[in-house]
């Protein structure tokens, strides 16, 4: 009976090992698991291009052979994305490492939220009346296969308000971009832990000038529409926001410096400038709205504007004629038509 019993045993014991060797996919050691993004475009023009205001990645895309694959992209870098000729899509291959390849696509922020506003290409345009409530989807990520998939732009998003701020705030995703994640599971025991790569995109117009956002605002191609969109009680403050979007990489070196002095190649100028002036003098452009003693961030008779867009107005209310007008302009093209917005002071 003696050989029955270790017989026995010894088949419990092989049984007990192979269930333990189920717990995890054979070959994969789920330690320190890690997912790198690698892109590639085919009709890129100038292969692919990074935003130098953030990390460059350690080996360049070959100028001989645009598009072709370059290094694996570095945390925190910003691919550079047109809205418009060649180099719309962009492929990407992911490469897991101590895990398998189960991936998972992602766009943020959630396509279609419902107030993402696409603002309008070409030279000078600016995206006039109530942000928010245009339902479009910026964009679109599908997998190819396992480990590649494919981004579609469409526009240069803007997020105006409720969820889509909300979501672009709380993950980091500046105005203009759209943010790619693939992720994988790093622990079969906790479904809930993932290893993530991600990957911001810049997108902009090519052919023309950043679009402007300016929140409150007085409608544009209104003629003689003066009528304020705040009314700020003296020596109080009132907090306007805005922003420019699209701007496109410089690529010559005069270029660059007009951004500002030494600005590397392929940097992108989405700055805008606060001023605050009197409805005085002629500003083409707005209607028959006028705009005279623009000053910036400096104390003056119809207040001061600091360049995060907080207004605080003057001790002594303006003379009559004299309404104050916020005005936004953009840095890199001044001469845009800015929005505006008049405000009574009481």
């Amino acid at each position: 009976m003696k050989p029955l019993r270790i017989l026995a045993v010894a088949i419990i014991a092989a049984a007990s090992i192979s269930l333990i060797g189920c717990a995890g996919p054979a070959g994969f050691s789920y330690q320190n698991v890690t997912v790198t993004l690698t892109p590639t475009c085919q009709d890129c023009p100038n292969g692919i291009i990074y935003n130098p205001a953030f990390p460059m990645p350690t080996v360049v895309t070959p100028t001989s052979s645009p598009g072709a694959p370059g290094a694996p992209s570095p945390a925190g870098s910003v691919l550079l994305e047109p809205n418009s000729g060649p180099g719309g899509v962009f492929l990407f291959q992911a490469d897991v490492t101590n895990a398998p390849p189960n991936l998972t696509w992602a766009l943020y922020p959630t396509p279609d939220l419902g107030d993402i506003t696409v603002l309008p290409s070409g030279s000078g345009s600016i995206e006039g009346g109530t942000a928010g409530n245009v339902f479009y989807s910026y964009g679109t990520i599908v997998s190819a296969s396992g480990t590649n998939a494919y981004f579609a732009l469409n526009g240069i998003p803007a997020y105006t308000g409720g969820p889509a701020l909300q979501q672009a705030l709380a993950m980091g995703i500046p105005q203009g971009d759209v943010l790619i994640t693939a992720s994988v599971p790093s622990d079969p025991a906790n479904p809930s832990s993932v290893a993530t790569a991600r990957q911001l995109i810049q997108i902009f117009n090519p052919t023309g000038s950043p679009s402007l956002q300016m929140f409150p605002r007085t409608p544009t191609n209104i003629t003689g529409l003066t009528d304020s969109v705040a009314t700020v009680p003296r020596g109080t403050s009132f907090q306007f926001t805005g922003y420019a979007v699209g701007a496109p990489p410089c690529t010559s070196t005069s270029a660059c410096n007009a951004i500002y002095q030494g600005a590397p190649l392929n940097s992108t100028d989405n700055t805008v400038i606060w001023l605050v002036g009197n409805a005085n003098t002629t500003l083409g452009g707005v209607g028959n709205a006028t705009i005279g003693g623009l000053v910036n961030g400096v104390p003056g008779p119809y207040g001061t504007i600091t360049q995060t867009g907080l207004y605080t107005a003057p001790s002594v209310i303006p003379l009559s004629g004299y309404q104050p007008l916020i005005v936004m302009e953009s840095h890199a093209v001044p001469a845009v038509t800015p929005p505006v917005a008049y405000i009574t002071i009481n």
